[in-house]
């Protein structure tokens, strides 16, 4: 009767010395099917509607830091101007890290006076936003004033 050593463990050679037997770690299995192998390791043709999905995220978004924006805009006047601000468009900058949002001024108010007050009250609408949104981190706001035409109605 000999010594039974558990499977995977050792072996002991006819000399008497033992060997370890080496696991397969950070290789990659061999597949038999080319096009399943291609479609688990992401390599091929669904790069396109990865995009798309990306894309549609970052849209939702931007949506949803929009809506926060202008009800934190809405609920409280911005501090040293007296008119009401909008935003017109958020878009990312180069990611959704850092977020550029387009501010509406009415007509007739300084361009000059409503982003120094955004840009002072910067911190207020940021922490607005991160309340707002489900990440883990708020993105960086950016501000850049959009002119409004008095157009015809």
């Amino acid at each position: 009767m000999g010594i039974r050593v558990p499977v995977g463990v050792a072996r002991v050679r006819a000399k008497g010395s033992f060997v370890k037997r080496g696991k397969r770690r950070g290789r990659r299995a061999e597949f038999v099917d080319t096009d399943f192998a291609e479609i688990l390791y992401g390599e091929g043709s669904g790069s396109r509607s990865d995009s798309r999905q990306v894309q549609r995220k970052t849209q939702q978004f931007c949506c949803q830091v929009q809506r926060a924006l202008n009800l934190a805009l809405a609920d409280s006047n911005v501090v040293g101007i007296g008119c009401d601000l909008f935003v017109d468009e958020v878009s990312p900058a180069p990611d959704c890290g850092h977020l550029l949002v387009h501010i509406v001024v009415q007509d007739g108010y300084s361009v000059v006076d409503a982003m120094n007050a955004l840009r002072h009250d910067a911190s207020r609408l940021r922490s607005e936003v991160a309340m707002a949104i489900a990440r883990k981190r708020a993105p960086e706001l950016s501000f850049v004033p959009v002119s409004v035409q008095g157009g015809d109605e």
